[in-house]
Parts: C-alpha cells; sequence; structure tokens
C-alpha cells in the first residue's frame, strides 16, 4: 500500500486546499527557510498545560462511565447465594422444577461472564461512535441510556420473578461497558495537556477500583447485599449514569475532536479557552494539533481492519495489546480470589473475612491514588518495569507460602498433610487413626487445632498487599494511558476499539479457566502468572518506549514514523526502527 501524498484521493481537492490554506496562513508551523528546507516546530508551550477547575470537573463527570465497568466487575460476588436461591425460586417458578446443581452452576456462570460478551460487541461500537456526528462527548452520554436499561431490567427481575432479566440487563452492562472503557481513555487523553496526560489517564483505572470497591461495600448483607435488597444493589447503575448524562451534556467536547474530526476551528478554540483558561496562548495550541493532523492526512484514515493491517502502526499496536493481555493475564483476579482464605487461615473471623477484602480493595484504590501522583514524575515505563517484576516476584513468595499452607499440616496441627484427620490418644499425643488399629476414632480425643505455621499465613497477606500496591500503581492503569498517546487522532479510535476487545476477551478467558486450573493445581496456578510477569518485564525492558511529556507526533517518531510525506522505507513500511523486528 502506498502511503504517499497521493493515497488521500477520496478526500478531493478540498481537503488538498484546506491543508494548503493552514500552511499558508499560518507560517510559524511550517516556517520555510530561503532554501526551501522546513524548521523544527517548537510546541513546548503546549506541553505545560494547568489543572483547571472545568478540567478537573470533566475528568470526573467522564470517569463515571469508568466507575460503572469496575462496578459491574464485582457487584455479583456478596449476594452470590441470594442470587442463586432467586435464580432457584424464579426456575421453578417458570418450569415447575427445581434447578439440578449443573444448570445452576452453568446459569451462575453464564450471568458472571456474559457481560464480557455484550463488552466485545461495546468495544466494536467505540470507532463508529466516536467519528460520527456524536464525538467523544455524546457519545458518553448516549450510552448510558444502555446503562439505565440494564439496571431497570436487573431491578425488575425480583418483581417478575425472571431470572432472564438479570442476564440480559448484565448483558446490555456489558455493551454500555464496554464501549466506555474505549471512549473514556480516549476523550481523558484529548482534552489533556501532556505534562497531566498521565496522572488524568490513571483516573480511568482509578474510578474502576473505586467501583470495584463500592461494590464490595454495598454487597454487604448489612447495606444491599440482602435477599430483600439486592435488586437495588443491581439497579444503582442508574445513579452515576444519569449523573453523568445529565451534566456531560453542558461540558466542552474535546478540543482536539472538534478541530481535526468536525473541522470547527472556532468550537475547538471555545473549548480550550472552557478548559485552559483565557490566559493560555491558543495559537500554540492549535497550531500543535494542525500539526497532527497534517501528519494523519499522510495515512488513510484507520479503520479497525485497515489499523490491523498497517505495517507503520503494528509496533505500538503490538505493544500496546500485549501490555493490555499482560495486565489480565497477570493473576490479580487469582490474587483477589485467594485472599478471603488466607485472612480466614490467618486468624480473621469467617464473619468478618468479607471486611478485610474490603480493606484490600481500599488499597486497591490508595495506591491508584498514588499512582495520579507520580506518573508524570517517575514515566509510564518505570512504573510498568519495576512493580511488574516485583509482582513476579511475589508470586514466586506465595506459590511457597500457600502451598505449604495447603499441604504442611494436618487439621490438629501436626505435620501429616492437610487433610488427614488427626487425635489424641491417651497419652495425649498426636496420633492418626492408622497408628491405632485396634481403636477407632471415635475412641480419640479430637486434638485442639493449633497450626504451628500460621506466621506463613502472615508472609502470605503481606505479599498480596505488596502485588496489589504495586498493580495498581503500574499496570493497572497504565494500559489504557499508553493506548491514548501511541496513536494519532485518525487511529486513536480503531486502537481502543482493538485494546477494549483484548481487555474483554481475555478477562472472560480468565475468568473461564482460572476456577479450573485451581481446583486442578491450587497455589501453583501462581507460577503461570509469574511466568507471564517474567516475560512482560522482559517485553517492556525491550520494547516499550517512554512516552512521558511528549506530544502524539513525538510519540510517534519513538516507533520510527516519520513526518514528511514521501520519506517512507522501502515496501511501505515507514517504520525504520522496528523494520528488523520480525514478530512485529
Amino acid at each position: 500500500m502506498n502511503y504517499g501524498k497521493h493515497h488521500r484521493t477520496d478526500e478531493g481537492q478540498g481537503e488538498l486546499f484546506r491543508r494548503s490554506c493552514w500552511s499558508f496562513t499560518e507560517p510559524d508551523v511550517r516556517d520555510m527557510k530561503g532554501d526551501g528546507t522546513k524548521t523544527e516546530v517548537d510546541f513546548s508551550e503546549a506541553t505545560k498545560g494547568k489543572l483547571t477547575f472545568l478540567l478537573g470537573f470533566c475528568v470526573f463527570i467522564a470517569d463515571l462511565g469508568s466507575f460503572q465497568f469496575g462496578y459491574t466487575i464485582s457487584v455479583l460476588n456478596a449476594p452470590e447465594q441470594e442470587l442463586q436461591a432467586f435464580y432457584n425460586e424464579s426456575y421453578f417458578h417458570l418450569f415447575g422444577a427445581e434447578l439440578n446443581s449443573d444448570q445452576s452452576t452453568l446459569l451462575w456462570s453464564c450471568t458472571v461472564s456474559i457481560y464480557c460478551l455484550g463488552g466485545l460487541f461495546g468495544s466494536l461500537l467505540v470507532g463508529p461512535l466516536t467519528k460520527s456526528f456524536l464525538g467523544r462527548k455524546w457519545t458518553m452520554v448516549c450510552i448510558n441510556l444502555l446503562s439505565v436499561t440494564g439496571a431497570l431490567l436487573m431491578w425488575g427481575s425480583h418483581l417478575q420473578t425472571s431470572f432472564q432479566m438479570i442476564i440480559v440487563g448484565r448483558t446490555i452492562m456489558g455493551v454500555h461497558n464496554g464501549c466506555a472503557i474505549g471512549v473514556v481513555p480516549m476523550y481523558l487523553s484529548e482534552i489533556s495537556p501532556p505534562n497531566l496526560r498521565g496522572a488524568i489517564g490513571v483516573t480511568h483505572q482509578l474510578f474502576i477500583t473505586i467501583g470495584i470497591w463500592v461494590s464490595q461495600i454495598f454487597g454487604l448483607q448489612q447495606i444491599l447485599g440482602h435477599e430483600d435488597r439486592w435488586p437495588y444493589l443491581l439497579g444503582f447503575y442508574v445513579v452515576p449514569a444519569v449523573l453523568q448524562s445529565a451534566i456531560m451534556m453542558f461540558l466542552p467536547e474535546s478540543p482536539r475532536c472538534l478541530l481535526i474530526d468536525k473541522e470547527d476551528e472556532d468550537a475547538s478554540r471555545k473549548a480550550l479557552k472552557k478548559l485552559q483558561g483565557s490566559r493560555i496562548n491558543q495559537d500554540v495550541y492549535i497550531q500543535e494539533m494542525r500539526h497532527e493532523h497534517e501528519n494523519d492526512m499522510q495515512e488513510p484514515k484507520m479503520s479497525l481492519l485497515s489499523l490491523l493491517k498497517s505495517r507503520s502502526l503494528r509496533p505500538p499496536l503490538v505493544v500496546c495489546v500485549l501490555i493490555m493481555l499482560g495486565q489480565q493475564f497477570s493473576g490479580v483476579n487469582a490474587i483477589f480470589f485467594y485472599s478471603t482464605s488466607i485472612f480466614i487461615q490467618a486468624g480473621v473471623p469467617p464473619d468478618y473475612s468479607d471486611y478485610a477484602t474490603i480493606g484490600v480493595g481500599g488499597i486497591n484504590v490508595l495506591m491508584t491514588v498514588v499512582s495520579v501522583m507520580v506518573i508524570d514524575k517517575a514515566g509510564r515505563k518505570a512504573l510498568l518495569l519495576w512493580p511488574v517484576a516485583f509482582m513476579a516476584f511475589s508470586f514466586a513468595i506465595l506459590t511457597v507460602t500457600l502451598g505449604l499452607t495447603e499441604n504442611l499440616y494436618c487439621e490438629c496441627g501436626c505435620p501429616q498433610g492437610q487433610f488427614p484427620a488427626g487425635g489424641l490418644d491417651p497419652a495425649g499425643s498426636c496420633v492418626l487413626p492408622t497408628d491405632l488399629p485396634n481403636t477407632t476414632m471415635s475412641m480419640l480425643t479430637p486434638a485442639p487445632y493449633v497450626n504451628p505455621y500460621q506466621w506463613i499465613a502472615y508472609l502470605s497477606i503481606v505479599f498480596i498487599i505488596l502485588f496489589i500496591i504495586a498493580f495498581a500503581i503500574g499496570l493497572g492503569p497504565i494500559p489504557f494511558i499508553i493506548t491514548g498517546e501511541m496513536f494519532r487522532q485518525g487511529a486513536r479510535p480503531a486502537a481502543f476499539m482493538i485494546i477494549g476487545s483484548v481487555n474483554l476477551v481475555a478477562n472472560g478467558i480468565v475468568g473461564l479457566v482460572f476456577p479450573v486450573l485451581q481446583a486442578k493445581i491450587g497455589a501453583f496456578t501462581f507460577l503461570i502468572f509469574m511466568a507471564v510477569c517474567v516475560l512482560l518485564c522482559i517485553f517492556i525492558a525491550v520494547k516499550v518506549p517512554e512516552t512521558k511529556n511528549k506530544t502524539f507526533d513525538d510519540i510517534q517518531k519513538l516507533f520510527g514514523v516519520h513526518d514528511e510525506i514521501g520519506t517512507e522505507a522501502p515496501d511501505g513500511i515507514q517504520n525504520v526502527a522496528y523494520a528488523s523486528t520480525t514478530y512485529l
């Protein structure tokens, strides 16, 4: 494919005229020397934006879409028993028969994972919706109709005694979530100045963790997890959805979207003035966006298929996809799975184990806030590399500690393995029934349970908390940030479609495969996650560039994508830096 100056013939002479007018009316963007060569444009002023009140408020309202995604992930965990009882009641009401164990498991697994299927469809809507007349802002407003519809269906399921309404409502919520995790970080990256783009981008993951945490709190029996109140737990989506839509329609659209996609410079300048204040040099910001657009014009408009075929954009796409896969396959879901049982083994009463899990969720939120404060100082690559390396180390320790916890001691505390049941003989010694062939178990006095290895459970708790800290600072928020940074305006919607699909498919795979692995090999499942973290760490060290405080065009240059028309490498690769990398 020729990516030269003639590939955009479908745009006609009007587009060529607009581009020539930009170059003529803004000589400081493409200042020509006497010999006809171009000077380098200094956009450093555009990288020194400030966090105004309205910019922060726009971020908060946009992130309510991310909050709903996090809420969906965890909302079914706490009221699982109440909902399964409702499923049995509903099934009997509809069909006159009770669910057997296999049917109940199948229906519940379908309910939990169905949002991933809806999310996959929703992620494919990101490009068509955001590139249409809706833009970024109105896409977020409109998709909340899906959220309200799904919430009302799930809330009304109890009134109609219909478990099918929960499944359909959760599917619809998945469509909303799949679209939201694409359009929200896209909007955040486009309204943010480069020096704040990292911190503002992390808020997307921050609100996901807040959504998970709030669902854990609301799911307590004392709040909304009770058998009479769970419909309100599932219908809570209405609150953030209505709040976001009611306010977002009065907030500014992305200036980059207005200028590049809708070609409305006046509206773009007004949005810039609202977001950054009246003291900024609007011309510099406008020129930087035009410069990106001129470079973007050298490549075809990116649909999903064309982005997958583009050799020049393949390196950043592979980086984003592999880091997103690393996020989902890093084992964070396994950590949360084990947390409750580990707290119980450490002596936390079972009735309070849910509170301990909520505490872990609170740590996740807190450390994501820390990531907001440090990401634009430490940089993206450093916050990926070192936390992932520590996550691999944590898995090595947890494999040992949890393996010992599962297999080291018996129920009476003696080192006979976990499952044999010991007892005390008349002399008070701990013995197994097989040691006394003429003595039945009923003749023995059950030994008091004293766990001599309880310190192992404490050590496990320490490394679970450290793992959560490492994940929340780095691998949790950064995949969405770098996706918004590594692609120009034309390719960005398609990139978020791909990344969102990868996120949801990988999430579904983990949800299906992990329980099977856990049942078969127990704590040794962590060895698989450790291997993933090690491989991801090597990839980050070798292939992931630093994007801190760089414009979108500067980041493209890190991958060897050049500005000048007609400078592509042989075979149209346009990517000198990665031309020799075979797997890219």
